[in-house]
Protein backbone atom coordinates (compact mmCIF):
# COMPACT_ATOMS: atom_id res chain seq x y z
CA UNK A 1 0.00 0.00 0.00
CA UNK A 2 1.70 3.18 -1.18
CA UNK A 3 0.98 6.24 0.97
CA UNK A 4 -1.83 8.07 -0.80
CA UNK A 5 -1.22 11.39 -2.39
CA UNK A 6 -3.08 14.27 -0.84
CA UNK A 7 -6.07 15.73 -2.57
CA UNK A 8 -9.75 15.06 -3.11
CA UNK A 9 -11.10 11.61 -2.43
CA UNK A 10 -10.67 9.37 -5.47
CA UNK A 11 -13.28 7.20 -7.11
CA UNK A 12 -14.04 3.76 -5.79
CA UNK A 13 -11.46 1.67 -7.72
CA UNK A 14 -8.46 3.38 -6.03
CA UNK A 15 -10.26 3.01 -2.73
CA UNK A 16 -10.63 -0.71 -3.35
CA UNK A 17 -6.92 -0.92 -4.14
CA UNK A 18 -6.13 0.92 -0.91
CA UNK A 19 -8.36 -1.46 1.02
CA UNK A 20 -6.76 -4.55 -0.48
CA UNK A 21 -3.30 -3.13 0.08
CA UNK A 22 -4.09 -2.36 3.71
CA UNK A 23 -5.45 -5.85 4.32
CA UNK A 24 -2.32 -7.41 2.81
CA UNK A 25 -0.02 -5.25 4.95
CA UNK A 26 -1.98 -5.93 8.13
CA UNK A 27 -1.90 -9.65 7.34
CA UNK A 28 1.86 -9.57 6.75
CA UNK A 29 2.40 -7.74 10.03
CA UNK A 30 0.24 -10.30 11.82
CA UNK A 31 2.38 -13.09 10.37
CA UNK A 32 5.57 -11.29 11.46
CA UNK A 33 4.13 -10.88 14.95
CA UNK A 34 3.37 -14.60 15.13
CA UNK A 35 6.93 -15.49 14.13
CA UNK A 36 8.37 -13.21 16.80
CA UNK A 37 5.85 -14.40 19.39
CA UNK A 38 6.84 -18.01 18.76
CA UNK A 39 10.61 -17.71 18.66
CA UNK A 40 11.68 -14.73 20.80
CA UNK A 41 12.06 -15.73 24.48
CA UNK A 42 9.70 -14.17 26.99
CA UNK A 43 10.81 -10.98 28.70
CA UNK A 44 10.65 -10.93 32.53
CA UNK A 45 7.40 -8.97 32.71
CA UNK A 46 5.71 -11.50 30.42
CA UNK A 47 6.94 -14.34 32.63
CA UNK A 48 5.47 -12.49 35.61
CA UNK A 49 2.08 -12.05 33.94
CA UNK A 50 2.18 -15.72 32.90
CA UNK A 51 2.26 -16.52 36.63
CA UNK A 52 -1.02 -14.65 36.98
CA UNK A 53 -2.61 -17.00 34.45
CA UNK A 54 -1.86 -19.90 36.81
CA UNK A 55 -4.13 -18.37 39.42
CA UNK A 56 -6.92 -16.38 37.79
CA UNK A 57 -8.28 -13.68 40.04
CA UNK A 58 -10.43 -10.56 39.88
CA UNK A 59 -7.35 -8.49 40.60
CA UNK A 60 -3.62 -8.39 41.16
CA UNK A 61 -1.38 -5.89 42.93
CA UNK A 62 0.07 -4.36 39.77
CA UNK A 63 -2.86 -4.23 37.34
CA UNK A 64 -6.42 -5.44 36.72
CA UNK A 65 -6.74 -9.02 35.48
CA UNK A 66 -7.46 -8.86 31.74
CA UNK A 67 -3.95 -9.83 30.65
CA UNK A 68 -4.13 -12.97 32.81
CA UNK A 69 -7.25 -14.09 30.95
CA UNK A 70 -5.62 -13.38 27.57
CA UNK A 71 -2.59 -15.45 28.54
CA UNK A 72 -4.65 -18.28 30.01
CA UNK A 73 -6.71 -18.56 26.82
CA UNK A 74 -3.56 -18.90 24.73
CA UNK A 75 -2.04 -21.43 27.11
CA UNK A 76 -5.18 -23.56 26.87
CA UNK A 77 -4.67 -23.75 23.10
CA UNK A 78 -0.88 -23.88 22.71
CA UNK A 79 0.47 -24.67 26.17
CA UNK A 80 2.77 -22.62 28.36
CA UNK A 81 5.01 -21.69 25.44
CA UNK A 82 6.07 -18.22 24.29
CA UNK A 83 3.48 -18.36 21.50
CA UNK A 84 0.83 -19.69 23.89
CA UNK A 85 1.50 -16.85 26.32
CA UNK A 86 1.38 -14.21 23.58
CA UNK A 87 -1.22 -15.67 21.21
CA UNK A 88 -4.28 -13.63 22.11
CA UNK A 89 -2.28 -10.41 22.43
CA UNK A 90 -1.11 -10.96 18.84
CA UNK A 91 -4.59 -11.85 17.58
CA UNK A 92 -6.00 -8.76 19.31
CA UNK A 93 -4.21 -6.70 16.65
CA UNK A 94 -6.91 -7.70 14.15
CA UNK A 95 -9.98 -6.31 15.96
CA UNK A 96 -7.90 -3.35 17.17
CA UNK A 97 -7.01 -2.56 13.54
CA UNK A 98 -10.67 -2.88 12.57
CA UNK A 99 -11.72 -0.45 15.30
CA UNK A 100 -9.10 2.09 14.20
CA UNK A 101 -10.20 1.62 10.58
CA UNK A 102 -13.84 2.26 11.43
CA UNK A 103 -13.04 5.22 13.69
CA UNK A 104 -11.01 6.95 10.96
CA UNK A 105 -13.78 6.26 8.43
CA UNK A 106 -16.27 7.96 10.76
CA UNK A 107 -14.03 10.93 11.53
CA UNK A 108 -12.25 11.75 8.25
CA UNK A 109 -13.64 12.75 4.86
CA UNK A 110 -11.26 10.82 2.63
CA UNK A 111 -12.52 7.33 1.82
CA UNK A 112 -8.98 5.98 2.10
CA UNK A 113 -8.61 7.24 5.66
CA UNK A 114 -9.73 4.08 7.44
CA UNK A 115 -7.33 1.80 5.60
CA UNK A 116 -4.44 4.22 6.06
CA UNK A 117 -5.09 4.75 9.78
CA UNK A 118 -5.27 1.00 10.42
CA UNK A 119 -1.94 0.43 8.67
CA UNK A 120 -0.35 3.37 10.49
CA UNK A 121 -1.48 1.97 13.85
CA UNK A 122 0.23 -1.33 13.06
CA UNK A 123 3.31 0.41 11.66
CA UNK A 124 4.19 2.24 14.87
CA UNK A 125 6.70 0.56 17.14
CA UNK A 126 4.15 0.58 19.96
CA UNK A 127 1.31 -0.65 17.76
CA UNK A 128 3.48 -3.51 16.55
CA UNK A 129 5.30 -4.55 19.74
CA UNK A 130 2.44 -3.58 22.07
CA UNK A 131 0.23 -6.07 20.23
CA UNK A 132 2.93 -8.76 20.27
CA UNK A 133 4.19 -8.87 23.84
CA UNK A 134 1.95 -10.31 26.56
CA UNK A 135 1.53 -7.23 28.73
CA UNK A 136 -1.55 -5.28 29.86
CA UNK A 137 -0.90 -2.79 27.06
CA UNK A 138 -2.25 -5.25 24.46
CA UNK A 139 -5.81 -5.63 25.81
CA UNK A 140 -5.76 -1.96 26.81
CA UNK A 141 -4.96 -0.86 23.24
CA UNK A 142 -7.67 -3.19 21.90
CA UNK A 143 -10.45 -1.84 24.10
CA UNK A 144 -9.30 1.79 23.84
CA UNK A 145 -9.47 1.43 20.05
CA UNK A 146 -13.04 0.21 20.55
CA UNK A 147 -13.74 3.25 22.73
CA UNK A 148 -12.44 5.58 20.01
CA UNK A 149 -14.69 3.94 17.42
CA UNK A 150 -17.71 4.18 19.72
CA UNK A 151 -16.93 7.83 20.46
CA UNK A 152 -16.62 8.59 16.75
CA UNK A 153 -20.00 6.97 16.08
CA UNK A 154 -21.61 8.85 18.94
CA UNK A 155 -20.41 12.22 17.63
CA UNK A 156 -22.00 11.52 14.26
CA UNK A 157 -25.14 9.62 15.29
CA UNK A 158 -25.71 9.10 19.02
CA UNK A 159 -27.90 6.02 19.44
CA UNK A 160 -28.58 3.80 22.48
CA UNK A 161 -26.58 0.92 21.01
CA UNK A 162 -23.41 2.99 20.69
CA UNK A 163 -23.76 4.42 24.18
CA UNK A 164 -23.98 0.92 25.62
CA UNK A 165 -21.10 -0.25 23.42
CA UNK A 166 -19.06 2.65 24.77
CA UNK A 167 -19.88 1.62 28.33
CA UNK A 168 -18.85 -1.98 27.68
CA UNK A 169 -15.59 -0.97 25.96
CA UNK A 170 -14.79 1.42 28.81
CA UNK A 171 -15.31 -1.25 31.45
CA UNK A 172 -13.13 -3.73 29.55
CA UNK A 173 -10.40 -1.11 29.09
CA UNK A 174 -10.44 -0.40 32.83
CA UNK A 175 -10.19 -4.14 33.49
CA UNK A 176 -7.05 -4.14 31.33
CA UNK A 177 -5.16 -1.24 32.85
CA UNK A 178 -6.28 1.78 34.84
CA UNK A 179 -5.09 4.07 32.03
CA UNK A 180 -8.38 3.23 30.35
CA UNK A 181 -10.08 5.37 32.98
CA UNK A 182 -8.08 8.36 31.71
CA UNK A 183 -9.54 7.94 28.23
CA UNK A 184 -12.99 7.58 29.78
CA UNK A 185 -12.46 10.81 31.71
CA UNK A 186 -11.40 12.58 28.53
CA UNK A 187 -14.54 11.32 26.79
CA UNK A 188 -16.66 12.59 29.68
CA UNK A 189 -15.16 16.05 29.12
CA UNK A 190 -15.91 15.72 25.41
CA UNK A 191 -19.54 14.94 26.24
CA UNK A 192 -19.72 18.19 28.20
CA UNK A 193 -17.88 20.21 25.56
CA UNK A 194 -19.59 19.02 22.37
CA UNK A 195 -23.21 20.05 21.86
CA UNK A 196 -24.39 16.87 20.06
CA UNK A 197 -23.14 14.76 22.96
CA UNK A 198 -24.14 17.21 25.69
CA UNK A 199 -27.76 17.10 24.56
CA UNK A 200 -27.69 13.34 25.08
CA UNK A 201 -27.32 13.90 28.82
CA UNK A 202 -31.06 14.58 28.85
CA UNK A 203 -31.60 10.94 27.84
CA UNK A 204 -30.87 7.90 30.03
CA UNK A 205 -28.34 6.35 27.67
CA UNK A 206 -25.12 8.12 28.69
CA UNK A 207 -25.93 7.35 32.31
CA UNK A 208 -26.69 3.71 31.53
CA UNK A 209 -23.39 3.52 29.64
CA UNK A 210 -21.57 4.77 32.72
CA UNK A 211 -23.43 2.25 34.87
CA UNK A 212 -22.51 -0.57 32.47
CA UNK A 213 -18.83 0.45 32.58
CA UNK A 214 -18.97 0.45 36.37
CA UNK A 215 -20.61 -2.99 36.46
CA UNK A 216 -17.93 -4.46 34.19
CA UNK A 217 -15.24 -2.90 36.38
CA UNK A 218 -16.94 -3.84 39.65
CA UNK A 219 -15.18 -7.22 40.20
CA UNK A 220 -11.82 -5.46 40.32
CA UNK A 221 -13.16 -2.85 42.72
CA UNK A 222 -14.48 -5.63 44.94
CA UNK A 223 -11.10 -7.39 44.83
CA UNK A 224 -9.37 -4.18 45.85
CA UNK A 225 -11.79 -3.72 48.72
CA UNK A 226 -10.78 -7.11 50.13
CA UNK A 227 -7.03 -6.57 49.52
CA UNK A 228 -6.43 -3.21 51.23
CA UNK A 229 -7.02 -1.34 47.94
CA UNK A 230 -3.66 -2.66 46.77
CA UNK A 231 -3.85 -1.89 43.04
CA UNK A 232 -5.56 1.46 43.45
CA UNK A 233 -2.99 2.46 46.05
CA UNK A 234 -0.05 1.35 43.89
CA UNK A 235 -1.23 2.99 40.68
CA UNK A 236 -2.80 5.99 42.37
CA UNK A 237 0.46 6.64 44.15
CA UNK A 238 1.95 7.74 40.84
CA UNK A 239 -0.66 10.48 40.67
CA UNK A 240 -0.35 11.67 44.26
CA UNK A 241 3.40 11.15 44.77
CA UNK A 242 5.35 14.30 45.53
CA UNK A 243 8.57 14.69 43.54
CA UNK A 244 10.95 17.60 42.99
CA UNK A 245 10.73 19.66 39.81
CA UNK A 246 12.92 17.89 37.21
CA UNK A 247 11.91 19.14 33.75
CA UNK A 248 14.60 17.04 32.06
CA UNK A 249 12.13 14.17 31.96
CA UNK A 250 9.87 16.10 29.57
CA UNK A 251 12.16 15.98 26.51
CA UNK A 252 12.85 12.33 27.34
CA UNK A 253 9.10 11.69 27.27
CA UNK A 254 8.68 13.46 23.93
CA UNK A 255 11.66 11.61 22.47
CA UNK A 256 10.27 8.26 23.56
CA UNK A 257 7.00 8.98 21.75
CA UNK A 258 8.79 10.04 18.57
CA UNK A 259 10.65 6.72 18.68
CA UNK A 260 7.60 4.58 19.51
CA UNK A 261 5.44 6.26 16.87
CA UNK A 262 8.36 6.30 14.39
CA UNK A 263 9.52 9.81 13.43
CA UNK A 264 7.45 10.39 10.30
CA UNK A 265 4.22 8.97 11.74
CA UNK A 266 4.75 11.30 14.71
CA UNK A 267 5.35 14.24 12.34
CA UNK A 268 2.16 13.63 10.38
CA UNK A 269 0.16 13.10 13.57
CA UNK A 270 1.24 16.56 14.71
CA UNK A 271 0.40 18.01 11.29
CA UNK A 272 -2.96 16.25 11.38
CA UNK A 273 -3.87 18.13 14.55
CA UNK A 274 -2.92 21.59 13.25
CA UNK A 275 -6.04 23.68 12.63
CA UNK A 276 -5.07 25.46 9.44
CA UNK A 277 -3.61 22.47 7.73
CA UNK A 278 -5.71 19.40 8.38
CA UNK A 279 -9.02 20.64 9.76
CA UNK A 280 -10.68 20.18 6.38
CA UNK A 281 -9.81 16.48 6.37
CA UNK A 282 -12.26 15.89 9.25
CA UNK A 283 -15.95 15.46 8.60
CA UNK A 284 -18.21 18.37 9.60
CA UNK A 285 -19.31 18.22 13.21
CA UNK A 286 -17.41 17.56 16.38
CA UNK A 287 -15.04 14.85 15.16
CA UNK A 288 -11.88 16.94 15.17
CA UNK A 289 -12.68 18.43 18.57
CA UNK A 290 -13.32 14.91 19.88
CA UNK A 291 -9.88 13.72 18.75
CA UNK A 292 -8.21 16.77 20.30
CA UNK A 293 -9.95 16.29 23.65
CA UNK A 294 -9.35 12.54 23.80
CA UNK A 295 -5.67 13.05 23.03
CA UNK A 296 -4.74 16.16 24.95
CA UNK A 297 -6.49 15.54 28.26
CA UNK A 298 -4.38 12.43 29.02
CA UNK A 299 -1.30 14.01 27.40
CA UNK A 300 -1.62 17.03 29.68
CA UNK A 301 -1.40 14.74 32.70
CA UNK A 302 1.61 12.88 31.31
CA UNK A 303 3.36 16.17 30.48
CA UNK A 304 2.81 17.38 34.04
CA UNK A 305 4.08 14.05 35.38
CA UNK A 306 7.17 14.33 33.16
CA UNK A 307 8.09 17.64 34.82
CA UNK A 308 8.85 15.73 38.02
CA UNK A 309 9.30 12.07 37.20
CA UNK A 310 9.95 9.65 34.34
CA UNK A 311 7.04 8.67 32.09
CA UNK A 312 7.60 5.23 30.62
CA UNK A 313 7.04 5.22 26.88
CA UNK A 314 4.38 2.51 26.91
CA UNK A 315 2.19 4.42 29.37
CA UNK A 316 0.84 6.48 26.47
CA UNK A 317 0.20 3.47 24.24
CA UNK A 318 -3.56 3.53 24.77
CA UNK A 319 -3.63 6.81 22.79
CA UNK A 320 -2.05 5.29 19.67
CA UNK A 321 -5.39 4.53 17.97
CA UNK A 322 -6.02 8.28 18.11
CA UNK A 323 -2.48 9.03 16.98
CA UNK A 324 -3.05 6.81 13.92
CA UNK A 325 -6.21 8.74 13.04
CA UNK A 326 -4.37 12.05 13.43
CA UNK A 327 -1.46 10.81 11.29
CA UNK A 328 -3.87 9.69 8.57
CA UNK A 329 -5.41 13.16 8.62
CA UNK A 330 -1.96 14.71 8.30
CA UNK A 331 -1.00 12.51 5.35
CA UNK A 332 -4.30 13.04 3.52
CA UNK A 333 -4.43 16.82 4.00
CA UNK A 334 -3.48 19.09 1.08
CA UNK A 335 0.29 19.55 1.15
CA UNK A 336 0.12 23.25 0.32
CA UNK A 337 2.84 25.28 -1.32
CA UNK A 338 6.30 26.46 -0.43
CA UNK A 339 8.50 24.26 1.74
CA UNK A 340 5.59 22.01 2.73
CA UNK A 341 4.48 21.50 -0.84
CA UNK A 342 8.00 20.60 -1.92
CA UNK A 343 8.90 18.24 0.94
CA UNK A 344 5.80 16.77 2.57
CA UNK A 345 4.76 14.56 -0.38
CA UNK A 346 8.15 12.85 -0.31
CA UNK A 347 8.00 12.46 3.46
CA UNK A 348 4.50 10.98 3.16
CA UNK A 349 5.76 8.44 0.64
CA UNK A 350 8.62 7.53 2.99
CA UNK A 351 6.48 7.17 6.12
CA UNK A 352 5.38 3.56 5.79
CA UNK A 353 8.63 2.22 4.28
CA UNK A 354 10.59 3.76 7.15
CA UNK A 355 8.20 2.38 9.76
CA UNK A 356 8.18 -1.10 8.22
CA UNK A 357 11.96 -1.04 7.93
CA UNK A 358 12.28 -0.25 11.62
CA UNK A 359 9.83 -3.01 12.54
CA UNK A 360 11.65 -5.51 10.34
CA UNK A 361 15.06 -4.56 11.75
CA UNK A 362 13.80 -4.69 15.33
CA UNK A 363 12.26 -8.11 14.74
CA UNK A 364 15.40 -9.52 13.14
CA UNK A 365 17.45 -8.24 16.06
CA UNK A 366 15.04 -9.83 18.55
CA UNK A 367 15.18 -13.15 16.70
CA UNK A 368 18.89 -13.44 16.01
CA UNK A 369 20.75 -10.69 17.97
CA UNK A 370 23.20 -10.28 15.06
CA UNK A 371 25.31 -7.79 17.00
CA UNK A 372 26.20 -7.25 20.65
CA UNK A 373 27.91 -3.89 20.16
CA UNK A 374 25.54 -2.15 22.59
CA UNK A 375 26.42 -4.63 25.34
CA UNK A 376 24.04 -4.83 28.26
CA UNK A 377 22.52 -1.49 27.25
CA UNK A 378 20.71 -3.41 24.49
CA UNK A 379 17.25 -3.80 26.03
CA UNK A 380 16.27 -6.72 23.78
CA UNK A 381 19.41 -8.67 24.63
CA UNK A 382 19.23 -7.76 28.31
CA UNK A 383 15.63 -8.91 28.72
CA UNK A 384 15.53 -12.01 26.55
CA UNK A 385 18.92 -13.70 26.49
CA UNK A 386 20.96 -15.85 28.83
CA UNK A 387 18.19 -16.88 31.22
CA UNK A 388 18.33 -20.71 30.86
CA UNK A 389 22.08 -20.87 31.50
CA UNK A 390 21.84 -18.37 34.34
CA UNK A 391 19.02 -20.31 36.01
CA UNK A 392 20.98 -23.55 35.64
CA UNK A 393 23.97 -21.98 37.39
CA UNK A 394 21.76 -20.68 40.20
CA UNK A 395 20.24 -24.13 40.62
CA UNK A 396 23.70 -25.72 40.71
CA UNK A 397 24.64 -23.36 43.55
CA UNK A 398 21.39 -24.27 45.33
CA UNK A 399 22.10 -27.97 45.10
CA UNK A 400 25.71 -27.47 46.20
CA UNK A 401 24.60 -26.11 49.58
CA UNK A 402 21.58 -28.40 49.87
CA UNK A 403 19.12 -25.49 49.83
CA UNK A 404 15.43 -26.39 49.81
CA UNK A 405 14.34 -23.19 48.07
CA UNK A 406 15.50 -20.00 46.36
CA UNK A 407 14.54 -16.59 47.71
CA UNK A 408 14.69 -13.35 45.71
CA UNK A 409 13.83 -9.71 46.28
CA UNK A 410 12.78 -8.83 42.73
CA UNK A 411 9.59 -9.85 40.93
CA UNK A 412 11.24 -10.16 37.52
CA UNK A 413 13.99 -12.42 38.85
CA UNK A 414 11.35 -14.47 40.67
CA UNK A 415 9.27 -14.91 37.52
CA UNK A 416 12.19 -15.93 35.33
CA UNK A 417 13.62 -18.40 37.86
CA UNK A 418 10.17 -19.92 38.43
CA UNK A 419 9.81 -20.35 34.68
CA UNK A 420 13.27 -21.80 34.08
CA UNK A 421 13.28 -24.01 37.22
CA UNK A 422 9.75 -25.48 37.35
CA UNK A 423 10.60 -28.15 39.93
CA UNK A 424 12.28 -25.76 42.36
CA UNK A 425 10.61 -23.63 45.03
CA UNK A 426 11.30 -19.98 44.17
CA UNK A 427 9.73 -17.21 46.24
CA UNK A 428 10.14 -13.48 46.59
CA UNK A 429 10.91 -12.54 50.17
CA UNK A 430 9.37 -9.07 50.14
CA UNK A 431 6.26 -7.71 48.38
CA UNK A 432 4.39 -10.88 49.27
CA UNK A 433 1.05 -9.36 48.29
CA UNK A 434 2.08 -9.72 44.64
CA UNK A 435 1.60 -13.48 45.03
CA UNK A 436 -1.69 -13.58 46.92
CA UNK A 437 -3.18 -15.57 44.03
CA UNK A 438 -0.65 -18.40 44.49
CA UNK A 439 -0.77 -21.17 47.07
CA UNK A 440 2.75 -20.80 48.45
CA UNK A 441 4.12 -21.92 51.83
CA UNK A 442 5.08 -19.37 54.45
CA UNK A 443 8.66 -18.29 53.89
CA UNK A 444 9.78 -18.91 57.45
CA UNK A 445 8.31 -22.41 57.33
CA UNK A 446 10.67 -23.46 54.53
CA UNK A 447 13.29 -25.92 55.78
CA UNK A 448 16.84 -24.61 55.63
CA UNK A 449 19.24 -23.85 54.32
CA UNK A 450 17.93 -21.45 51.66
CA UNK A 451 19.65 -19.71 48.75
CA UNK A 452 19.10 -15.95 48.50
CA UNK A 453 19.53 -14.39 45.04
CA UNK A 454 19.91 -10.67 45.68
CA UNK A 455 19.31 -8.38 42.69
CA UNK A 456 19.61 -5.21 44.78
CA UNK A 457 20.28 -4.60 48.45
CA UNK A 458 16.72 -3.37 48.93
CA UNK A 459 15.15 -5.26 51.85
CA UNK A 460 18.44 -7.07 52.57
CA UNK A 461 18.45 -6.22 56.27
CA UNK A 462 14.87 -7.45 56.64
CA UNK A 463 15.72 -10.68 54.84
CA UNK A 464 18.92 -11.32 56.78
CA UNK A 465 17.30 -10.42 60.10
CA UNK A 466 14.61 -13.05 59.63
CA UNK A 467 17.17 -15.86 59.55
CA UNK A 468 19.65 -17.18 62.04
CA UNK A 469 22.73 -16.94 59.89
CA UNK A 470 23.94 -15.97 56.46
CA UNK A 471 27.00 -16.71 54.39
CA UNK A 472 28.11 -14.70 51.37
CA UNK A 473 28.53 -17.05 48.38
CA UNK A 474 29.77 -14.45 45.91
CA UNK A 475 28.32 -13.18 42.64
CA UNK A 476 26.81 -14.76 39.55
CA UNK A 477 26.24 -12.95 36.25
CA UNK A 478 23.97 -13.75 33.37
CA UNK A 479 25.87 -13.90 30.09
CA UNK A 480 25.18 -13.97 26.39
CA UNK A 481 28.11 -14.35 24.01
CA UNK A 482 30.57 -11.60 25.00
CA UNK A 483 28.04 -9.60 27.05
CA UNK A 484 27.88 -9.83 30.84
CA UNK A 485 24.80 -8.54 32.64
CA UNK A 486 24.93 -6.87 36.06
CA UNK A 487 25.64 -9.54 38.70
CA UNK A 488 23.43 -10.86 41.46
CA UNK A 489 24.82 -11.72 44.88
CA UNK A 490 24.17 -15.09 46.50
CA UNK A 491 23.80 -15.82 50.20
CA UNK A 492 23.18 -18.99 52.15
CA UNK A 493 20.48 -18.40 54.75
CA UNK A 494 19.92 -20.63 57.76
CA UNK A 495 16.63 -20.55 59.66
CA UNK A 496 16.51 -19.30 63.22
CA UNK A 497 16.82 -22.29 65.50
CA UNK A 498 13.94 -22.67 67.92
CA UNK A 499 15.08 -22.41 71.55
CA UNK A 500 15.37 -25.74 73.30
CA UNK A 501 12.37 -26.57 75.45
CA UNK A 502 13.26 -26.63 79.14
CA UNK A 503 12.83 -30.03 80.82
CA UNK A 504 10.59 -30.59 83.84
CA UNK A 505 11.78 -29.08 87.11
CA UNK A 506 13.59 -31.48 89.47
CA UNK A 507 11.50 -32.52 92.44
Amino acid sequence: MNPPAAGPAPSSPPVDIATRGALVLIGLMLAWRLVLAAFVPLVPDEAYYALWAQGLSAGYVDHPPMIAFFIRAGQMLLGDTPLGVRLFCVLAALPASWFVWRAATELLEDRRAGALAAVLFNATIFGFLGMTLATPDAPLALFCAAMVWCAARLVRAPTPFWWLAMGLATGLAAQSKYSGVMLAGAFALAVLALAPLRRQLLTPWPWLAGLLALLVFLPNIAWNATHDWATLTKQGGRVTAQAPFRPGFLPEFIGSQIALATPLVFLFAVLGLMPRRAAATFRPGGGRALVLILLFVPLAYFAMHALCSRVEGNWVGFLYPLLAVAAAAGMLAPMGSGWAGRNLPGLARATLPLAFGLILALGIHALFVPTTLAGNKDAVLRMTRGWPEFAAEIDARRRAIGASAILTNDYQMTAMLKRELPGVTVQQFDERQRYAFMDEPELLSLPGPLLLVLSTFRSFNDIAGAFGGRKDLGEVSRRFRDVTMPPVRLFRLDPVEAPATAGPAAP
